[in-house]
């Protein structure tokens, strides 16, 4: 039975472990063109994304990674060093895919650039429910890494775009049971305006 989109929002949980079965580009480009109808009222939506999902895509991708930590002294000696590499070897290596999602930047308009943060956020996070819905789970992370321009513009994106995400993406293990998720009480951060 499929759950109803209430039951996805409470039960989808993020994780940073998957089995290590292969996603296809296809499976996530459908995901994305579903996601994509995220919330947005401008003329054409403010995202770009970038599928690695080959091991010759992983290895060059962490190599810049690794590059652009050393470059901006997130690595400064070999414990920094082997910490930022065991992390990335889990979270780009031995991720079956990682989807790395940019924005439009709008210099000369705040409104239009802070439209553009929400509705990316909104299409990752379409993205993570209909995940979920396949029996895919995901990590949303903000790595460092995605602050580096230059990082961004080696791996393609248009110099107005800065990236937003990477997200890595696996098969869940059916076998695994379930987190379960707590929330503030809705009294401690939701009140009438009057």
């Amino acid at each position: 039975m499929k759950q109803s989109i209430s039951d996805t929002i409470i039960s989808r949980r993020t994780s940073k472990t998957s089995l290590d079965t292969p996603i296809s580009p296809e499976e996530i480009f459908t995901l994305l063109e579903k996601a994509s109808y995220a919330p947005y009222h401008g003329k054409n939506e403010p995202w770009v994304a970038k599928i690695v999902t080959t091991e010759a895509e992983k290895k060059w991708l962490y190599e810049r990674i690794i590059a652009s930590y050393e470059r901006n002294q997130v690595i400064i000696d070999e414990q920094t060093r082997e910490r930022m590499t065991t992390k990335m070897t889990r979270l780009i290596l031995g991720a079956p895919a990682t989807i790395l999602f940019a924005r439009e930047i709008f210099v000369d308009n705040p409104r239009k650039n802070y439209d553009s943060i929400e509705a990316t956020s909104a299409l990752i996070q379409n993205f993570s429910l209909l995940a979920w819905e396949q029996d895919l789970v995901g990590f949303w992370a903000t790595s460092p890494f995605i602050l580096d321009s230059t990082l961004s513009n080696e791996l393609g994106f248009p110099s107005n775009y800065e990236l937003i995400a990477n997200y890595r993406l696996g098969h869940r293990d059916l076998e695994q049971p379930l987190r379960i998720a707590t929330r503030q009480p809705i009294e401690n951060w939701a009140s009438s305006l009057l």
